[in-house]
């Protein structure tokens, strides 16, 4: 019988109550450990307060702040964290979502599965 992957430390922000809800439901069946945020705000105190966040998934906008602010802002302290942004592409004009791999809604939880899936084995490689 095929063991279970270690579960990953995972803040998920979104103001749109029923896609944060499927989100972190999704990530907690799959065995993850889920910290929700409904705004910028405490999506960045999450994921900069917590230790060893393993991923962060953010939406396009979160309240009065944009998900580009966002990443910025969790970038300065953890240039590393692999984040994943869901909802219609960011404009990459300087660079700051090169390494931030964007999923369309609408998706299932199979595609978001496998979204978090890659991201992670992505950041184990990169050291």
């Amino acid at each position: 019988m095929p063991t279970r992957p270690p579960y990953r430390r995972i803040v998920a922000a979104d103001d749109d109550p029923m896609l944060l809800a499927f989100l972190a439901t999704t990530l907690r069946d799959a065995g993850h450990c889920v910290f929700t945020a409904y705004d910028a705000e405490a999506a960045c105190e999450l994921t900069l307060v917590l230790d060893e966040v393993d991923l962060m998934i953010t939406n396009t906008r979160l309240g009065s702040v944009s998900a580009r602010e966002l990443i910025r802002a969790v970038r300065r302290t953890k240039p590393h964290l692999p984040i994943l942004h869901v909802g219609e592409p960011l404009p990459n004009t300087d660079g700051l979502l090169d390494n931030v791999p964007n999923l369309r809604e609408p998706f299932t939880a199979e595609t978001l599965l496998a979204a978090v899936r890659d991201l992670l084995a992505y950041r184990k490689t990169e050291g």
